[in-house]
């Protein structure tokens, strides 16, 4: 190969490269929060939470309004991963949900929501108070400074 058709070949590659899209890697981080709701007809919910990111911990404002056959009040504990965030500020936005709880005493919850960026939430845990409701909803999560 000539010395001219290395250089062309050297160029090509190097163009190439520099066009070429970057992926960008989706990470998967832990999530925690606590959450109090109550409500009669309409419920609102409030608390707080921390999503880890390796070494680092991010606090987060929990809040939410919920419509429907609402009655009561609880106490929910969860954990679980928030997945398919590109940054940690994609954590914030408000996920829509849709589903019926009771709870008496105690008993175990799950949560499965979706943000509008596509950031999913699957956690479980427990739930304590006397409350029931079968309605429409979400949540919203707000990094904290």
């Amino acid at each position: 190969m000539t010395f001219t058709k290395l250089l062309v070949t050297a160029c090509a590659i190097s163009c190439f490269a520099a066009t070429a899209p970057v992926a960008r890697a989706e990470m998967t981080c832990r999530i925690s929060m606590e959450i109090t709701k109550g409500g009669f007809v309409i419920g609102a919910a409030g608390g707080s939470g921390t999503l880890q990111c390796g070494d680092r911990v991010y606090p987060l404002e929990i809040s939410g309004l919920n419509v429907g056959l609402v009655i009561g009040m609880s106490k929910m504990s969860l954990t679980g991963k928030a997945r398919n965030l590109l940054d940690v500020t994609d954590i914030e936005g408000t996920y829509a949900k849709t589903g019926a709880s009771a709870a008496a005493g105690s008993g175990a919850t799950n949560i499965l929501a979706t943000n509008e960026y596509g950031v999913e939430l699957v956690m479980r845990g427990s739930q304590v108070g006397l409350e029931a409701s079968l309605d429409l909803g979400g949540l919203k999560i707000r990094l904290l400074d």
